[in-house]
């Protein structure tokens, strides 16, 4: 005869299995369809950010289902949810069809959201419901159990799944192969759900063995703590996706940037839920009080060390403070854990918090901040957050005089770092203008130049200079910053000056600087995907208007310039410049093997296609040397040194002009390793290989 725990054993073991391949799944799809859906929008931080708004609404769209179907009877519940797993089997494969593709017009973010509401909607719907199911489940299986351990065990899963994505899947398999393992692997997931929906529509628990899982809370919830199981994972939320904003904002938009701030949001999840013992408030909320203040304040305080002498270490200030951030939200969330009767209640009220906090900086903040305000917003929130959970702590004291001691210096402390970092950081710098929307901020400064006695207008796109101009009559048709007369394009370009049938294409208009170039009877197609970056160029800059000025056509397609090319008949350009790249958020799109052989289709036999190669992080100039020379195209490579207006550039430019080849010699950059990487294509490209080591 069994032993009588073999059932529970057996039970919580598949249960626990259920619940790891479930998040593993939840969570390995996300960077999956994310990677394959960039190239249609533009490379932009924004897809990332609305593909975690979606998921955030279904996952509580999910828990809402969960605990509705927890209503049932077991059998009824078995029978429903077998339905809607049959059913999800339809979608597979997951991988976008090219219709979903966007025309250019469109809303970016609603095409987004289609796009996954029709192919990934309820394969991601069921598999949010399984985590608060399995935990009822195991209720029924095993009586006095501790479900919440499930709850910890999934997002181990999660974490897996998302640390695996870039060191494991990402760098061995193409995005298309990825999903269909990923397809596969729900099939297997269908399999183990429905017969744990089954077996435990056989099984109902004694009133004696409810009653015994509930003699851990005595006391049903309050309204406060309901109202706590919203706000505290909408902060969490909140620090989630600013970090992620402000940190790809400058570096790089790939799935690694994304991964590394939603692993440490789950890891804060596994100690917090795990066991009560791991969150601490005694070391988890003044940590988080430290690291918070300086990472909102690095940049206004003096304390004679520069606390980011390179870019890492702002990653690690700005991820270490949403990590704790989350720490103390996550952990006080714990602490207020129902009676597990109540757990669906529990789960849907906190996935309710994680979507709003993700509408609110995906969806509010872009229509109502001109400035990515959310980052030190949350902060600040966050550092209070932090002191009220300090402050409870110091409610502990049995010394009734070290308690109104502390707690006094601790309010007064919190409050002071509260008030200073608002005065510090929640301001809006004077500009000319100051735009946001779903491709970032951009704004145009205007200044004075004493030594030429103008004025001066540049044109910044985040933390980057995309376009500067000295508004005197002498100087404003001169190009500068990265396109001045000895640079790549402008020796591309100065070779046209006297064809007057000269046909020119830019990806990337900015402040239009590149016009300078343009002569009488010379046609310049820009391409760019910011519309508000249009209207500046034209509204702030003269670049465009002088060009039309001295005989020139101009114009300016609107929309992601690779899907532009791909629809347009063959432009025959002489020259082709790329210029998506001076950011250090790059757009890889445009660097593969398909982006390319679209480029190719457009140019003359001797035309030359500049690649702006000039990045403070990585080295991009082999992965274009590799497709010139899978076209069949040699390169030459013009790297010139700031001076006065002209700052530093780095071009790769690709022609099979021998003529120009050798009228532009190579020039060897000082201290860059030689990287052989591999041909990158849509679906596989690696930005390891090319990350900067110093």
């Amino acid at each position: 005869m069994p032993h009588p725990t073999a059932p529970r054993l057996s039970a919580a073991f598949l249960l626990g299995s259920l619940s790891l391949l479930s998040a593993f799944l939840l969570f390995q799809v996300q960077p999956v369809i994310s990677k394959f859906i960039l190239p249609w929008f533009g490379g932009s931080p924004g897809v990332w950010t609305t593909c975690m708004v979606f998921f955030q609404v279904v996952l509580f769209a999910g828990y809402a289902y969960a605990h509705g179907l927890s209503r049932f009877r077991p059998r009824t519940q078995a029978i429903i949810h077998s339905a809607l797993i049959l059913s999800a089997l339809v979608f597979l494969p997951i991988a976008p069809a090219d219709s979903w593709k966007p025309a250019g017009e469109e809303d970016p973010a609603g095409r987004i959201l289609l796009l996954l509401l029709g192919t990934v909607g309820l394969p991601y719907f069921i598999l949010s419901s399984t985590s608060p199911l399995a935990q009822v489940w195991f209720i029924r299986a095993v009586p006095g159990g501790r479900p919440w351990r499930l709850y910890a065990l999934s997002n181990i899963g999660s974490l897996v799944a998302l640390l695996s994505y870039p060191f494991f899947f990402e760098p061995r398999l193409e995005v298309t192969m990825q999903t269909w393992l990923w397809s596969a692997a729900f099939v297997l997931f269908t399999l183990l759900s429905g017969i744990m929906a089954w077996k435990s529509s056989g099984r109902t628990s004694s009133q004696e063995e409810v009653k015994a899982t509930e003699t851990l809370f005595e006391t049903s919830p309050k309204s406060w703590q309901r109202v706590l199981w919203v706000l505290l994972p909408a902060l969490a939320s909140v620090m989630l996706l600013a970090a992620t904003n402000h940190v790809c904002q400058d570096v790089a938009v790939v799935p690694f940037m994304w991964v590394v701030p939603l692993s440490l949001y789950l890891l804060t999840f596994i100690i917090c839920f795990e066991h009560e013992r791991w969150y601490a408030r005694w070391l988890w909320a003044p940590l988080a009080l430290v690291v918070i203040f300086m990472a909102a304040g690095e940049n206004h305080l003096h304390l004679g060390v520069d606390l980011n002498p390179n870019f890492m270490t702002e990653i690690a200030w700005s991820f270490g403070a949403m990590f704790l951030a989350c720490m103390v939200c996550h952990g006080e969330l714990a602490r207020l854990k129902p009676a597990p009767s109540r757990l669906t209640e529990f789960y849907l009220l906190m996935s309710a918090g994680g979507a709003i906090g993700g509408m609110l900086v995906s969806l509010v903040a872009p229509r109502v901040f001109l400035s990515f305000m959310e980052w030190p917003l949350g902060l600040i929130l966050s550092l209070l957050v932090a002191g009220a959970a300090l402050f409870c702590t110091v409610l502990q004291l049995n010394s009734r005089e070290q308690t109104w001691t502390l707690g006094l210096i601790l309010v007064i402390g919190c409050w002071s770092g509260a008030v200073f970092l608002t005065q510090k950081t929640i301001k809006i710098e004077d500009r000319l203008e100051r735009v946001r929307n779903f491709y970032g901020t951009v704004y145009v400064d205007q200044d004075y130049d004493a030594g030429l006695e103008n004025e001066y207008r540049t044109l910044t796109h985040g933390g980057i200079v995309h376009g500067m101009q000295n508004l005197g009559d002498l100087y404003r048709e001169e190009p500068v910053t990265y396109y001045g007369r000895s640079t790549g394009i402008g020796q591309a370009l100065g070779r046209l000056r006297d064809n007057k049938d000269a046909k020119v294409g830019v990806v990337g208009l900015g402040a239009g600087t590149v016009g300078c170039y343009a002569q009488t009877g010379h046609a310049f197609r820009f391409y760019e995907i910011n519309p508000d970056v249009v209207r500046l160029a034209r509204k702030y800059f003269t670049y465009l208007s002088d060009a039309e000025t001295r005989g020139a056509t101009v114009e300016t397609i609107i929309g992601d310039a690779r899907l532009m090319l791909e629809r347009e008949p063959d432009q025959n350009f002489d020259v082709l410049l790329l210029d998506a790249f001076s950011g250090d958020a790059i757009p890889m799109h445009l660097l593969t093997r398909e982006a390319f052989q679209i480029y190719h289709r457009h140019m003359k036999p001797e035309g030359i296609i500049a690649v702006h190669v000039t990045n403070s992080y990585l080295t991009l100039a082999p992965v274009v040397e590799k497709q010139a020379a899978a076209m069949g195209w040699k390169t030459t490579r013009v790297i010139t040194e700031e001076d006065g207006d002209d700052d530093y550039t780095d071009y790769v430019l690709v022609t099979p002009n021998e003529a120009f080849l050798k009228a532009t010699p190579n020039d060897i950059p000082l201290g860059e390793t030689k990287i052989d990487v591999p041909l990158w294509t849509d679906r596989y490209h690696n930005l390891f290989q090319i990350l900067e080591k110093d």
